[in-house]
């Protein structure tokens, strides 16, 4: 038995245990499911711009050809970097003040929650017309009602993660006579990192999402944004500018997932590689 165990030819292993020729295969699985549906997304709008009018959904070739017109302009360039620059500092802050209330929100909760469901409740319409009120028609009323959009979001997700931390581990680095400091950063936050890559996933949707409708209500005041030119677009009477800016602003969001939160959820679970 032993001297046909030692007959029998051993597998083709390529680097890290991995049977040689099945890497390739597995990226093309991955890829192909990245884009089938992007595919199917292609197929079905020009499907629906065939059968309906083009002012009604216009087809993706008119959508491109009226970004390029909008980049040549100068107006595409210039409305991306006033909307990235809102949303980057409404998620920003949305992200640190979010998590210390999440904190505050774990430990004193009776006092605490019903200040952020409070916050939460408001419609977003209306912290975007209060905040017209108190800053005016300037960017920093949209930074405001971004980061009153965003910050409820990270917060429940904080807390919820700060009750989920092993108890047993916190009262076994007590025991070694671990500080604070210790405990917070190698049992508290790595038990929180699930809990912030998700929130910050969907707060820096959010907070996409309503820098156009802040954009729109402070005008060219705001820093003539995506929301703004995206307004402009449906007051003119031109909806091949409002599809343009949709997609656009669908592109934004898609890429600043990949080019933020991906890096950083690869940072930060990058020991469960090992």
């Amino acid at each position: 038995m032993k001297d046909l165990i030692q007959a029998m030819p051993a597998p083709d292993v390529a680097a890290e245990g991995t049977p040689k020729g099945s890497v390739w295969p597995a990226r093309w699985k991955r890829l192909g499911g990245t884009l089938l549906p992007f595919a199917v997304l292609v197929v079905f709008w020009q499907i629906m711009a065939a059968t309906q009018p083009a002012y009604v959904f216009p087809s993706l070739q008119t959508i491109f050809r009226t970004l390029g017109l909008l980049a040549n302009d100068g107006v595409l360039l210039k409305a991306t970097l006033a909307t990235v620059q809102s949303v980057a500092i409404g998620a920003v802050l949305s992200l640190v003040v979010g998590t210390l209330v999440g904190f505050a929100l774990a430990r004193f909760e009776v006092f605490t929650s019903p200040l952020v469901n409070f916050v939460q409740t408001v419609p977003y319409v209306v912290w975007a017309l209060m905040s017209l009120i108190w800053f005016g028609l300037t960017q920093f009323s949209v930074v405001f009602t971004i980061f009153v959009a965003g910050f409820p979001i990270v917060s429940f997700n904080v807390a919820a993660g700060l009750k989920n931390v092993d108890g047993h581990l916190i009262g076994m680095a007590q025991s070694m006579r671990a500080n604070r400091y210790m405990v917070l950063r190698h049992i508290v936050f790595p038990s929180l990192t699930p809990y912030l890559v998700s929130a910050s996933r969907t707060m820096l949707g959010m907070c996409w999402k309503i820098s156009v409708l802040a954009e729109l209500f402070a005008g060219g005041g705001g820093g003539g944004g995506v929301g703004y030119n995206l307004f402009v677009g449906w007051e003119f009477s031109r909806p091949n500018e409002v599809f343009a800016w949709t997609v656009w602003l669908v592109f934004l969001m898609m890429l600043s997932d990949w080019l933020v939160i991906g890096p950083l959820e690869a940072f930060a679970t990058r020991w469960k590689k090992s």
